[in-house]
């Protein structure tokens, strides 16, 4: 952080060359995560301040060559996706600010607001929050947002192989039963999933695939919203794999006894229409719904504390449930 506060103090008004002469560069503030930390840097000029957020991987966690390769890739991944976005007049990817990768960190401007998730979980827990058309509109950002990054790195279409996702449910499934997941839910998945796939498409959109896109890195502003995670980024992929692993993030929040039913369902609701499903492709985008589900639940809860059985034990028993009425409401036969 010294080298990147030393190096912004000598290069900052390049960036922000409207704000006048450089007035001073702090640190004021860092939230750590697993293999990384975010640091809040502020810029002063004479005629304002601008908020930064510094990307600093933990040499500690992985060595000082595997940090510096990380923030290589995702800095890389960061300024390609910018720049489709300002060469199509879009949004909702933050400015990178000069290149840190050598010292394993990534410096953006900060995009201030709230975390999806965290907004969601408001709506759950104070009657009347998500009434106000905020929730419903920022589910709908988010589609537009999905929609648009695919637009702008898609690539031809790939072939559907349904038998590859039959046998990774089939796998799947199998996990899930040594956590519990009952014989009768296990056929529910199956059947519908055969169903959804039989005759379907034979080849689906390929574009950048995020392999992160979820509601906790989708930041809601005043302004709209902005992701900034692009570490896991693959330029090529199934396209439906990001929404679908953002509607079961939605789906799994419902796990929580007080997360209501109806505000998932519309968050979902909202996405997908902004999103832009097709019919073919939204029994698809279900089953994918499910494959990334059945993954949370096989992953397990990972405490890393032999201490720690009984919230595992806990966590398996919720999630079972969950997974159960998960796969009657979206592969069940119809009545």
């Amino acid at each position: 952080m010294d080298h990147i506060v030393a190096e912004l103090r000598t290069s900052a008004t390049q960036y922000f060359p409207q704000q006048g002469e450089l007035k001073n560069v702090r640190i004021v503030g860092h939230t750590p995560k697993t293999d990384h930390f975010i640091y809040d840097v502020v810029v002063d000029f004479e005629n304002g301040s601008e908020r930064l957020a510094a990307k600093v991987y933990r040499a500690s966690k992985s060595g000082q060559q595997n940090a510096r390769n990380m923030a290589r890739m995702e800095s890389d991944n960061l300024k390609q996706v910018y720049s489709l976005f300002e060469k199509k007049g879009l949004e909702g990817v933050p400015r990178p600010i000069g290149d840190f990768a050598d010292h394993g960190a990534i410096v953006t401007e900060k995009f201030v607001g709230v975390p999806l998730q965290s907004i969601i979980m408001k709506g759950a827990l104070l009657p009347g929050f998500a009434d106000n058309g905020a929730l419903a509109m920022a589910a709908t950002m988010t589609g537009h947002w999905l929609r648009n990054f695919q637009k702008c790195t898609a690539d031809m279409p790939e072939p559907f192989d349904s038998a590859a996702l039959m046998a990774e449910l089939e796998t799947l499934c199998q996990n899930c039963k040594g956590e519990g997941l009952d014989d009768a839910a296990i056929r529910t998945i199956l059947g519908g999933a055969r169903k959804a796939v039989a005759g379907g498409k034979k080849t689906l959109a390929s574009a950048a695939v995020l392999n992160d896109f979820t509601p906790l890195n989708v930041v809601v502003g005043e302004k709209g919203i902005s992701i900034n995670e692009f570490a896991k980024m693959k330029p090529r992929g199934v396209a439906l794999n990001d929404a679908a692993q953002f509607l079961a993030c939605i789906e799994a929040l419902e796990k929580y006894p007080f997360c209501n039913r109806q505000i998932t369902s519309q968050v979902q609701e909202n996405f997908i229409e902004a999103y832009g499903v097709t019919g073919s492709e939204r029994a698809i985008l279900g089953v994918l719904k499910m494959r990334a589900l059945l993954s949370m639940f096989a992953q397990g809860r990972n405490t890393g504390k032999e201490s720690a059985v009984r919230k595992k034990v806990m966590w398996a028993t919720v999630m079972k449930r969950f997974i159960q009425q998960a796969a009657q409401r979206t592969l069940a036969p119809a009545a």
